[in-house]
C-alpha cells in the first residue's frame, strides 16, 4: 500500500514539476523577447517608439512626357519610383506623403528631380491604397510598396534619396537610386 502512495506522489510531483518547467520556459522566452526588443536595434522593432519605417529602392519605370493629363516640365520626363517600406516601429504609419522624401538634399542638384507638377484642381484625384478608405497606412511589423511619381531631368541616371524614418526622431537616412 505504501509503495502505491509513493508512486502516486512521485507521479504528482513529476506532473507539477513539468507544469512549472513549461511556465518557467514561457516566462523566460517572454522576458528575453522584451529585453531584446528594447536593446537590439532592428530586433522586432526599432529603437524609437511610434512608427519607424525603413525604405529601399526596388525599381523605377519611365512614364513619358505626360502623366494623368499633366505635361512634364520642359527637359523632364515622368518616372514612377518604387520603394519597399518596412514599418519596424510599434505603431501604424499613415501614408499620406508621410515619408518626408527629399531628392539631392545635400548636393545642391535640387532640380534633377521634381516631386510636383501642375494639375487642374478638378483633375486631381486622391489615390488610396485600399478601396473605400480615405487614407493609406502601414501597420507595425508589416512591409509594403510605396510608389511615387516624379519628374526627372533628362540625362540624369542617379540621384540621392533622403527620408526621415521615424515620426518622433529627427534621424535622416540617405541612399543612392539609379533609374532604369
Amino acid at each position: 500500500m505504501e509503495s502505491r502512495t509513493t508512486e502516486k506522489n512521485t507521479l504528482i510531483f513529476r506532473i507539477v514539476g513539468g507544469i512549472f518547467l513549461v511556465f518557467g520556459i514561457i516566462f523566460l522566452a517572454v522576458t528575453l523577447k522584451l529585453w531584446l526588443r528594447g536593446s537590439v536595434p532592428g530586433m522586432m522593432t526599432a529603437d524609437t517608439s511610434g512608427s519607424y519605417c525603413t525604405m529601399e529602392p526596388v525599381g523605377s519605370e519611365r512614364l513619358g512626357a505626360t502623366y494623368e493629363g499633366a505635361q512634364a516640365e520642359e527637359g523632364y520626363t515622368f518616372y514612377r519610383l518604387d520603394f519597399q517600406v518596412t514599418n519596424e516601429g510599434d505603431e501604424t504609419r499613415y501614408m499620406d506623403n508621410y515619408y518626408g522624401i527629399y531628392f539631392n538634399e545635400d548636393n545642391g542638384n535640387y532640380n534633377d528631380v521634381l516631386d510636383w507638377w501642375h494639375t487642374e484642381e478638378e483633375e486631381s484625384q486622391p489615390r488610396y491604397l485600399f478601396e473605400d478608405y480615405d487614407y493609406t497606412y502601414l501597420p507595425a511589423g508589416r512591409t509594403g510598396t510605396y510608389q511615387m511619381v516624379v519628374q526627372i531631368l533628362d540625362g540624369v541616371k542617379s540621384f540621392t534619396v533622403d527620408y526621415y524614418p521615424g515620426d518622433v526622431s529627427g534621424e535622416r537616412i540617405s541612399f543612392e537610386m539609379t533609374i532604369e
